[in-house]
């Protein structure tokens, strides 16, 4: 492990062969391989932290002892290592190791229990957005229920709160200031702290949400969600923080204590902390997938889903064939209207680009107003890519978009005349409180295992709800007025941003809890035929999630847990063979598989194990249905068949596929990519020298190299294969023989399978780390470094990867230079749409033209809104004050005509500076 920028700790990658060979890996630039804002780097500061993957294909009784010694005498380059347990990536064969000394101390922690350890050491190695340690704190730990917490959701103070609000915009102002030094190196520092804070300013931890946690305390740890409670309450129970024993994993053993207001036990802990949060609650939108709609009846897939899906194919035929790249990017799950602020993401603090966009692709193709781009090698094959994986969704799934939700409870805790008030699960099991429109509704958890999974839910509305509140109070004797439970209750701790508040018995029955699960909704004023066939179906299976025993060995046992653990992850081949069960109309296997389903996904947890061998023999039954399952590997989309023969009439899905992929035309060809020479020109006014560019053709070799050596491992598991099925056919009609042989097909075939989805594409993010690394360090004369290698890039026979990863947003702001840029675009929704005319201040007024009496063309102008320099749309007057529509990116406003069309207004004068996310090499 290294140190780098801010005390980021990086972790050594190894990894152990079938043999027992230990290697070192290629560590890629993701949060998974930093431990900066980790509880176990506020714990031990500096400790050695090594990831180790094993092999996830069946083992021989040999290999197998050999990968458990190896895992024992773990060491790499003289430091040795002890393994202490596993993150959610378990499942897929990576463990965590630290050095030997504080192995007992961490296996402590979990009660020196191998199961625990793989289960949650997660919570120690989450990435969390804030982290804060804190030397005297006080912890509750009380029964699930009561002071209104649940299961994995407890209550935190307002003045602990405000402590991670304050370190988390202390982090976010350190970085932005320093980022405002290092390219602004003459501003006085005045404008520089001014400038950091407004920007800032947008991104804090924002107050009247739902958190996910992550804490340490004492010898043990727990995670879960808050809400926020008052410091009343706070300081009439004595606690800052109040957990359910749910959280505290394992359970927690400490000191006891007798409170007032509780009916069961507590236990109390004072003393340091390590707390971090890990997620925020927000408005997001998931894309449906075909184990959603396979449980849709005939009608709505017919009369609904089908014509949602044409209606994205032309749109996004439309959009691309007029190169109206902001429909098209907001079509294929981007935007291209200014950013709106408090639903962006807030992995850029740059306040001079005018939106940040999800991949090098996008910020390009938004760069560039005349489309030309498009024909460069690379950028064709990425979106291709991109509408390649868009295509199979519409086609299986018909591109449907659904609003999504964290999960989060009715829990409330109140303080109110000297007296602590609280509650759990008083709303209706049916029942949910959610800011939709819709009344009826179906809440979605995935992985789906039957269609009972699709909760019926009716909306509880603002006045239903405080009825029940004051029900509820009533009966706890509460003297609270309605207006008081409205603020106190209602508003502050049910109505939180981007919740689906629901009862855990109602969570639980599809699986979830709170520790940030979460849901997806399908509304009835959208798909109204599929939510009455939900709500009238009689339910005949349950398969609610059971609270299992743990198993529970020595710790001496961790490797051989370790191994266990790593068979693999069976849960997507599961998933998609209960698709085919369902394709054939088999749906008493696929309800058999759904509990093969479940018992994979507890098999970290509570050691259960799918049956392979029946789940091999309802492959066998099933045959070759769904035949569209194996084209969503697909990267172009001529690679999607447009249409499948001989579907089963139960394969609704394939039925949906066939109507819909004839309508998908290819949008790109090979045949108009240009080559790099044609795009020399494009990068322009570096100055460079000759020890540069030699430089940067010795980094393009080695560049060229690393994707050469892929490329073979690549072929060497293929020939592995070959060799293993044609050893299988010499010998299957010798039983002594044939077992052996295969045993070595499928462990080739595994090998194969888990290098092309998984460590082919991990190896790919390590050579890009490397490259990015590189480009790091060149903090001086960044436009003569691109212009050296897209020099030296333009003069070879590839397809320019490597410019795009090294200097993505110089490259970018570059193309805006050369091209002069395509206009910002600010959302206006539900506005008259017309002429408008932009004033020096951001005025804009709508423009209307009439005929006077005269007979002549007379034009009048009216005031409409307002856009200010720090990006607030206002429009209005409500008792002399104006409105905030909406709040974007800031840019400057340039006066002059232009027109709202389809709820955009067009910025004249303006250029978009696309901002490409960056991540920083440690």
């Amino acid at each position: 492990m290294t140190n780098g920028q801010n005390g980021a700790a990086r972790v050594l990658a190894l990894e152990i062969n079938r043999n027992g060979e230990v290697r070192k890996k290629l560590n890629p630039l993701d949060r998974e391989h930093e431990l900066t804002n980790t509880l176990l780097h506020g714990l031990y500061p500096g400790i050695a932290v090594a990831t180790v993957d094993v092999p996830q294909e069946e083992l021989s009784p040999f290999e197998r002892a050999t990968v458990e010694q190896a895992l024992v005498r773990l060491e790499w380059e003289k430091q040795k290592f002890a393994l202490v347990g596993a993150s959610g990536s378990a499942k897929n064969g990576k463990f965590y190791a630290v050095e030997p000394k504080h192995e007992r101390e961490i296996a402590s922690r979990f009660g020196s229990w191998p199961e625990a350890a793989m289960t949650y050491f997660g919570i120690l190695v989450s990435d969390c957005i804030v982290r804060i340690e804190k030397s005297d704190c006080r912890v509750l730990v009380v029964e699930d229920h009561e002071l209104g917490t649940n299961d994995c959701r407890g209550w935190i103070s307002e003045t602990l709160f405000r402590e991670l609000q304050a370190a988390h915009k202390a982090n976010l102002l350190e970085r932005e200031t320093d980022r405002l030094r290092r390219i602004h190196p003459n501003l006085p520092e005045i404008e520089i702290t001014r400038s950091a804070e407004r920007t800032v300013r947008r991104h804090v931890i924002p107050s009247q949400a739902f958190y996910q946690f992550r804490l340490t305390f004492e010898r043990t740890q727990a995670k879960g969600s808050f809400k926020v409670m008052t410091d009343a309450v706070a300081k009439a129970l004595d606690a800052d923080m109040i957990l359910p024993a749910s959280s505290v994993k394992p359970e927690y053993k400490g000191k006891p204590a007798i409170i007032r207001w509780l009916t069961g036990s507590a236990r109390t802990f004072r003393g340091p902390v390590v707390l971090g949060i890990r997620e925020v609650s927000r408005n997001l939108e998931f894309r449906a997938s075909y184990t959603l709609v396979e449980h849709a009846p005939g009608d709505s897939i017919e009369l609904e889903i089908k014509p949602y899906a044409l209606n994205e194919i032309e749109k996004v035929r439309a959009a691309f064939e007029g190169r109206k790249f902001e429909a098209l990017f907001e079509l294929l799950g981007t935007s291209e209207a200014q950013a709106v602020i408090g639903e962006d993401d807030v992995r850029s603090l740059d306040s001079e680009h005018t939106g940040i966009e999800h991949t090098i692709v996008e910020a390009v193709l938004k760069a560039d107003p005349s489309g030309y781009m498009l024909k460069h090698p690379w950028i064709h094959s990425q979106l291709d890519r991109l509408l390649t994986r868009w295509a199979y969704k519409v086609s299986t799934a018909g591109g449907l978009r659904l609003p999504a939700f964290a999960l989060a409870d009715d829990g409330f805790l109140v303080a109110h005349n000297g007296e602590v008030i609280s509650g759990s699960d008083w709303i209706p099991t049916d029942r949910a409180l959610v800011s939709l429109a819709s009344n009826r509704m179906l809440s979605v958890r995935y992985p789906i295992r039957t269609k009972e999974d699709l909760l019926p839910i009716t909306r509880l509305t603002v006045e239903e709800t405080l009825a029940l509140l004051m029900d509820q109070l009533s009966k706890a004797g509460s003297t609270m007025t309605e207006q008081e439970a409205l603020d106190q209750i209602v508003e502050a701790q049910l109505r939180l941003r981007g919740t689906f508040t629901i009862h855990s018995g109602t969570a639980r029955r599809n699986g979830g809890d709170y520790d940030f699960d979460y849901i997806c909704v399908v509304e009835s004023e959208k798909f109204p035929r599929w939510v009455q066939d939900r709500f009238s179906y009689k339910e005949r299976l349950s398969n609610q999630k059971q609270k299992l025993s743990k198993k529970r060995s020595p710790w001496w046992n961790l490797p051989q847990v370790a191994l266990m653990a790593a068979k693999g992850n069976s849960i997507g081949s599961i998933t998609d063979l209960k698709t085919s069960a369902m394709a054939a109309g088999r749906s008493d296997l696929a309800e058999e598989l759904a509990f093969q389903l479940q018992a994979a996904l507890d098999q970290l947890k509570h050691g259960t194990e799918p049956d392979r061998e029946r789940i091999a023999a309802i492959r066998k039954e099933v045959g070759s249905a769904a035949p569209w399952l194996k084209s969503k590997l697909a990267r172009r989309i001529d690679e999607l068949p447009l249409h499948f023969d001989g579907l089963a009439a139960s394969d609704v899905v394939g039925e949906l596929y066939n109507s819909v992929r004839k309508e998908i035309h290819s949008f790109l060809s090979k045949e108009e990519t240009l080559p790099l020479s044609s795009f020399g020109g494009l990068v322009a006014g570096g100055e460079f020298s000759e020890a540069m560019f030699s430089e940067v053709a010795k980094l393009n070799r080695i560049y060229a190299r690393m994707l050469g050596r892929i490329r073979k491992k690549h072929e060497a598991y293929l020939e592995v294969a070959k060799e293993a099925e044609a050893e299988f056919e010499r010998v299957k009609d010798n039983a002594r023989k044939r077992k052996e042989a295969i045993f070595r097909l499928k462990q080739a075939r595994a090998a194969l399978h888990l290098y092309e989805r998984e460590k082919s594409r991990e190896e790919m993010k390590c050579v890009i780390s490397l490259v990015r690394k590189w480009a790091e360090k060149k903090t001086e004369n960044r436009r003569g470094w691109l212009q050296a290698l897209h020099s030296k890039v333009c003069q070879g026979q590839g397809v320019g990867s490597i410019v795009f990863y090294a200097f993505p947003q110089e490259l970018v702001d570059g193309i805006v230079e050369r091209t002069g840029g395509r206009p910002i675009m600010v959302r206006v929704p539900d506005l008259a749409e017309g002429e408008v005319e932009i004033g020096q201040d951001g005025e804009v007024f709508l423009v209307s033209r009439f005929e006077g009496p005269d007979g002549e063309s007379h034009e009048r102008r009216i005031l409409y809104f307002h856009i200010t320099e720090d990006g607030n749309l206002y429009m209005d007057l409500k008792d002399g004050r104006p409105v905030l529509l909406e709040k974007v990116r800031p840019f400057k406003v340039v006066s002059g005509p232009s027109e709202i069309r389809d709820g955009m207004l067009v910025m004249p004068g303006t250029a978009q500076r696309p901002a490409v996310p960056t991540r920083k090499a440690n």
